[in-house]
């Protein structure tokens, strides 16, 4: 018999003898420092965040850019000082963070150009670089399952308020349509949470990296084109995540690229160790997984509890839209003209704390309200008018009808309502339609 050849298996050079090239090198240098530089300010790189400008002062990479970002966005690039503020609202794309970007990048070169000099001998970064990917990992996993697990609760994109829902078309701004249009369909939510959640977690399973950035990669190229196209103010922190999904499928790319186009046999990688002791290795492989866990829980618990914020109305005696049949200001009738800028048309009690008023005239008014149905009365406040403040007193003679009687502002109204019937799929198709399997016709939103 004629010995069949056997295919040797590819043999691993020891890590200290494998040299990167130069620019490989150079590259790696510059994407480690600016990816530090990025997740320092904030948690996962959120460059700005719903805390109190004194704890972000109190972390020790702000204080340094609190500084530094202000005089470069004054001194070369022409800004005024007060529109770099960086405002405590959720708010990624501040100009303060547009600024920051440039600043980053720059630290990042200089730190590249100092570390390129001082450790020109060494032949690669293999050890590094396996770090690098276990903290891009879990960095866009917490991205990942943070926003994926608010869809799946349902916190993230709610069903559109009473207010929104009668809001003209043309005066709804692009996030708040994407909003409108998301929250409308819960199970479409649902499976944009679903495909989100699952690349989170396969990131921060061992062995799943390049699954997981490739479900992350698609989630997250159509969440960046969400925010791009309809002004969600989280287009940087999304970018950066597409970004370090591409960085962590480097390794895997002429895999990826054997398989699915030249169609040749994709060779496994070879795993860099992490610690050179195989069980602290072990347990260091395990920290994506602790760390996947904890951002489940705490996102999830976070997400129920706002929830429960975001889906709470107003006791069913009061809930609902109310139109207005007649009112009366400062003892003078006001008939229902269009060219009235006093008449009221809706009165809308949906959230526990706000009341909407629809204006003859077309305007929309929201108030901070203040709810006692004990005594049958509210107060209202206007934040753009911080001295304007409303008392009216409210009763119920049945469940269709309500008057409200008191102040408003400086003007003494009275006003009687009556409830809409908000069952009618004509005038309320937003939350009446539904979903069929068989439609008789089109119904072509375009006239």
């Amino acid at each position: 018999m004629i010995p069949q050849l056997q295919r040797e298996a590819p043999v691993s050079l020891p890590v200290e003898t494998k040299r990167w090239s130069l620019a490989t090198r150079i590259g790696f240098r510059f994407v480690f420092a600016y990816f530090i530089l990025y997740v320092l300010p904030g948690p996962v790189g959120a460059l700005s965040s719903y805390k109190p400008s004194s704890v972000l002062e109190n972390n020790g990479a702000n204080w340094v850019w609190h500084r530094i970002v202000p005089w470069v966005g004054t001194s070369l690039f022409h800004l005024k000082a007060a529109d770099l503020a960086e405002a405590p609202n959720g708010s990624g794309d501040e100009l303060y963070d547009y600024v920051l970007i440039p600043c980053l990048l720059v630290t990042a070169l200089l730190v590249t150009a100092i570390w390129s000099w001082l450790d020109r001998k060494r032949p690669n970064y293999e050890v590094l670089h396996e770090w690098l990917r276990l903290l891009m990992r879990m960095t866009v996993g917490w991205g990942m399952l943070g926003y994926g697990i608010k869809k799946l609760i349902g916190a993230q994109f709610t069903p559109p308020t009473l207010a929104r829902q009668l809001q003209p078309f043309g005066q709804a701004t692009p996030m708040g349509m994407l909003w409108t249009f998301m929250g409308s369909s819960q199970p479409y939510s649902f499976f944009g949470g679903f495909g989100e959640t699952l690349g989170g977690v396969l990131l921060v399973l061992p062995g799943l990296t390049a699954l997981g950035s490739l479900v992350s990669l698609v989630m997250m190229t159509n969440v960046l084109m969400l925010n791009l196209c309809y002004d969600v103010p989280r287009k940087i922190f999304s970018l950066h995540l597409v970004l370090m999904c591409l960085f962590l499928l480097i390794p895997d790319l002429r895999r990826l690229i054997n398989v699915f186009i030249l169609n040749r046999r994709a060779e496994p990688v070879h795993r860099v160790s992490l610690l050179q002791d195989k069980l602290l290795d072990r347990v260091a492989l395990l920290l994506p997984m602790v760390f996947g866990g904890f951002v489940l829980f705490v996102a999830g618990r976070q997400s129920v509890i706002d929830l429960k914020q975001l889906v709470t109305t107003l006791p069913a005696p009061v809930y609902g839209v109310w139109t207005v049949d007649e009112l009366v200001i400062d003892g003078v009738v006001h008939p229902p003209l269009l060219t009235d800028a006093e008449r009221w048309q809706r009165v809308i009690f949906d959230a526990p704390k706000i009341l909407s008023i629809d204006w003859a005239n077309g305007n929309h008014t929201r108030y901070y309200m203040q709810l006692d149905l004990a005594k049958k009365s509210f107060d209202l406040w206007d934040v753009d008018h911080p001295k304007w403040n409303a008392r009216l007193a409210l009763d119920n003679p049945d469940a269709d009808r309500m008057t409200l009687e008191g102040r408003f502002g400086s003007q003494q109204i009275s006003a009687r309502l009556v409830r809409a019937d908000l069952s009618d799929p004509q005038k309320y198709p937003l939350m009446n339609q539904g979903f069929h399997w068989v439609n008789p016709n089109v119904n072509n939103p375009v006239p």
